[in-house]
């Protein structure tokens, strides 16, 4: 959920396409490369230090993306109509 919130407020209109079919080809292309080095990682350190191991490469790399400092300032917009909903206008008497 909080990756599409993000898609649709940081990239442009026009090229969110084309970056919703990088990101799609990105998850599925490598899908066969880890399940065709699952098997030989489990033969090689046993199914527990095969979890732990690829437990600790997905951390790793969350860690090294939140090193990139727009990732950290990156903050959620409040859309124009939410924003006018929060701050009622001023009632004048006619």
């Amino acid at each position: 959920m909080g990756w599409m919130v993000t898609l649709r407020q940081e990239v442009p209109e026009e090229l969110l396409s084309r970056m919703s079919a990088y990101d799609s080809f990105g998850s599925f292309a490598l899908l066969p490369l880890g399940t065709a080095l699952a098997g030989p990682a489990a033969a090689a350190f046993g199914l527990s230090g095969a979890l732990w191991g690829c437990a600790l490469v997905c951390a790793a790399l969350a860690g090294l993306v939140l090193l990139v400092p727009e990732v950290r300032r990156l903050e959620r917009a409040v859309p124009e109509a939410r924003a006018r909903a929060v701050e009622p206008e001023p009632v004048t008497s006619g």
